[in-house]
């Protein structure tokens, strides 16, 4: 299955007056790797959100930001302590009587004060919190992989017609590859003939041999039925329902270990340049396999 290794997802999730939002981004990594950032009073729940992403996502590097969905930094609810705020009023005016300070004391002064205000922690048990958490991750990631796939979608079209040009290229090589061997026949013909320079006469049998010879060395016809094989192969896990990126690029070196072959053997002008087109073509394709999961 091709799918995008870059990707944006988000969610939000509201129940008895607990509201959080998380943000899940993926980009490109050989592994699956996950950064988790969570509220303070739910990180024993790391590990658990850590093993789900994985159970989603094979490959990826993954950020997934947790907040509280008003946005505020500090968790559970700001509450004044009025104890605090009236021993110091009465230390005050124990002040204002002792050394007979007539300013009144103002509110402004007395909110500055250390511990006026004290928030109160947000507390969630873990199973009440894995519960809340796990709904928030499973919609964030299905947004994640909503848009991944999508993206996935439009790198199989490209894909797909990058292994039509490579299949092109392989068409133009059998019809060469044949004429190699006659031509090659004809050659060595010319050039044994010019160093006996019409002294003896060459057996046909023996110039047939060495040709065959010569066409089992210039014969690419194995390599060019691997090659396409690979192609075939390449479009199948493409569109199977399991991740591909892997495989595919293990693919991508078995195809240019081919074309190398090919190349190496045909020793001809024109195949040649269907070779330098090969792999500009599977060049390509191995740049866009590095962001398929």
């Amino acid at each position: 299955m091709i799918r995008s290794m870059t990707g944006f997802g988000r969610a939000e999730i509201e129940r008895n007056g607990i509201g959080l939002s998380a943000e899940v981004r993926s980009v490109n990594h050989k592994f699956c790797e996950v950064t988790i950032r969570l509220p303070r009073s739910l990180t024993a729940l790391e590990n658990q959100v850590r093993l789900r992403v994985q159970e989603v996502l094979s490959r990826g590097k993954i950020n997934i930001t947790v907040n509280w969905k008003d946005g505020r930094e500090h968790e559970g609810e700001l509450v004044l302590d009025e104890a605090v705020a009236e021993n110091y009023l009465k230390a005050m005016e124990r002040l204002r009587g002792r050394f007979g300070f007539a300013e009144p004391l103002d509110l402004k002064t007395l909110v500055s004060l250390p511990d006026i205000f004290k928030w109160r922690e947000m507390t969630l048990d873990d199973e009440e919190g894995w519960v809340l958490i796990k709904e928030l991750i499973e919609r964030s990631l299905n947004d994640l992989l909503t848009m991944r796939e999508q993206e996935g979608q439009s790198l199989l079209k490209d894909l797909e017609s990058h292994i039509s040009s490579i299949l092109e290229c392989l068409k133009a090589v059998e019809s060469r590859a044949p004429l190699r061997v006659a031509e090659a026949k004809e050659k060595m013909k010319a050039r044994i003939s010019q160093l006996l320079q019409g002294e003896a006469e060459i057996p046909e049998e023996r110039i047939v041999l060495e040709a065959s010879f010569l066409a089992d060395r210039l014969d690419c016809t194995e390599e060019v039925v691997r090659l396409k094989s690979h192609c075939e192969q390449f479009i199948d896990l493409s569109r199977g329902k399991e991740p591909a990126g892997r495989k595919l690029n293990f693919l991508i070196q078995e195809m240019n270990r081919e074309i190398n072959t090919i190349g190496s053997k045909a020793n001809d002008l024109d195949i040649a340049r269907q070779v330098i087109t090969l792999k500009e073509e599977v060049e390509v394709i191995r740049e866009q396999v590095q962001n398929i999961e």
